[in-house]
């Protein structure tokens, strides 16, 4: 019976984010606890990524929320295991964003940015999370960072970087992002973006 009990609350962990939240070091039922140093890191890894990729991909909001839900259960019983990875705690944070929990999501960008300050993979998120919030300010100094700390090639991050200064009205900025997007996948649709923003400066 006990062992049901235990295995009950390991579902609970993974399947319900807030739980997975407020347990710190270990669980305790019936002076039974589970030690979190056992736990294989490696498989929990692949069913957090496993989940956030489904999420990424799903067709519904309902089946998308359902997936990031698991998700970040898993994230988060890795953060049990080893408390020390940033762009864990960042993907959590991101993941909170997206399930519009502001309130986790900036504690867990907080806690991924106190362990790895210029770390590009949590400010790519927190940039993310102030585009969200539509703080383009914050955002673009976040990308900033992340552009500079390794993500010079990531076409996203780019296109972010090109969108949020052109709605800050940094045209010229707006124009030399949409020109390195458009050399890593050049598109008519980049071409028309970079014609429009010559436009607009005359």
């Amino acid at each position: 019976m006990r062992n049901f009990y235990i295995l009950t609350l390991l579902f609970y962990l993974v399947f319900t984010p807030n739980l997975a939240y407020t347990l710190e070091g270990g669980i305790e039922y019936d002076g039974v606890y589970i030690d979190y140093s056992a736990l294989n890191y490696n498989q929990w890894r692949k069913t957090a990524d496993y989940n956030f990729l489904k999420a990424r991909n799903a067709k519904t909001e309902n089946e998308r929320q359902m997936y990031y839900s698991r998700a970040v259960g898993a994230y988060q019983t890795m953060t049990k295991i080893n408390p020390f990875d940033p762009i864990v705690m960042a993907t959590i944070g991101h993941i909170y964003g997206k399930m519009h929990n502001r309130v986790y999501a900036k504690a867990f960008l907080d806690r991924g940015l106190n362990l790895d300050l210029k770390n590009p993979i949590v400010n790519y998120y927190y940039g993310i999370f102030h585009d969200d919030e539509r703080d383009y300010r914050k955002a673009r100094k976040s990308y900033n960072v992340a552009f500079a700390n390794g993500m010079k090639a990531n076409y996203d991050l780019i296109i972010r970087l090109a969108v949020v200064n052109a709605k800050l009205g940094e045209l010229e900025n707006a124009k030399y992002y949409y020109n390195l997007a458009y050399m890593l996948n050049p598109s008519k649709e980049l071409k028309n973006k970079i014609i429009l923003l010559d436009e607009l400066k005359k």
